[in-house]
């Protein structure tokens, strides 16, 4: 039953990233033409139009990803802050969900969520990054290799100082039903896989031009990220609040490193289409 779920929600994911694309179209064609009227009422509007032109998609995705990491990471410093003051109402909630989650325990189920958090364990998306990192390496897509070294690598130190800094304590040993070690906040599994997920699925959309398929491995990232999450939960070995900062933390940290790279690319491309027309 489960793994219906998960199908249907990644299909779910992939009808609203695949609608997702008809609205970013029309917001491009109508800044396009608010740039061609003003351009046709002011000559030093058109001038600047013209020169600055082929900046336009390397400032929105500047832009639009500063702001999806700044939502990230307010999504994760307002956790930090909550758990730093020991508040009640998140106290409160994660009791409630851990309650809730040994509550419906079954045997489809436990399997079903034993399989995820071994996909999610860092053994498990060492093993998958690793793997393309040869594939890539074979390829000759050494900048691609770099990519995924140093956002799989940086997330997993990131994760390591933020459980030493905060110290949480897990839920009790009694309520797990697959033994974890260390501190709880933020989760590692959560944060790994959003990471390497979220990373191969960039590296994916790159390999393809049809919108289809890039929203395919958006929604599928984000469906094992959610199934890989929810195991953590519910095989007691995190609260619930550790794998939402670890979701964001790892949302945060690989949107730092994308749009750090797809910068430095579209830069690139520009100065090599300069010297070209020179």
């Amino acid at each position: 039953m489960l793994y219906l779920i998960f199908i249907a929600v990644f299909l779910i994911l992939w009808g609203m990233f695949y609608a997702a694309m008809p609205a970013l179209e029309h917001a491009k064609r109508f800044a396009a033409r608010a740039v061609t009227r003003l351009s046709t009422r002011f000559s030093r509007v058109g001038h600047y139009a013209n020169r600055f032109r082929s900046y336009v998609p390397l400032a929105l995705i500047v832009i639009l990803g500063g702001f999806a990491v700044a939502w990230f990471g307010d999504q994760f410093m307002d956790l930090a802050e909550l758990l730093h003051a020991n508040s009640p109402k998140l106290q409160d909630f994660d009791a409630l969900a851990h309650a809730w989650a040994v509550s419906k325990r079954s045997a489809s189920f436990t399997s079903f969520f034993i399989t995820m958090t071994d996909v999610g364990s860092p053994g498990g998306m060492g093993a998958l990054a690793g793997i393309v990192a040869v594939v890539l390496l074979v390829r000759r897509r050494f900048r691609w290799v770099g990519y995924l070294l140093v956002t799989a690598g940086g997330g997993a130190l990131l994760n390591l100082e933020l459980k030493q800094y905060f110290a949480r304590a897990r839920p009790a040993l009694a309520d797990m039903l697959k033994r974890a070690h260390g501190s709880s906040f933020p989760s590692g599994h959560a944060m790994g896989s959003t990471v390497v997920l979220l990373a191969l699925s960039y590296l994916a959309a790159r390999t393809t031009t049809q919108w289809r398929w890039k929203a395919a491995c958006l929604a599928l990232a984000w469906a094992l990220i959610f199934a890989v999450s929810i195991s953590r939960v519910y095989l007691g070995a995190h609260w619930i609040s550790d794998v939402a900062a670890g979701i964001s933390a790892g949302a945060l940290w690989t949107g730092i490193t994308t749009i750090a790279y797809e910068t430095a690319r579209r830069i690139r491309m520009l100065r090599s289409v300069r010297v070209s027309g020179s």
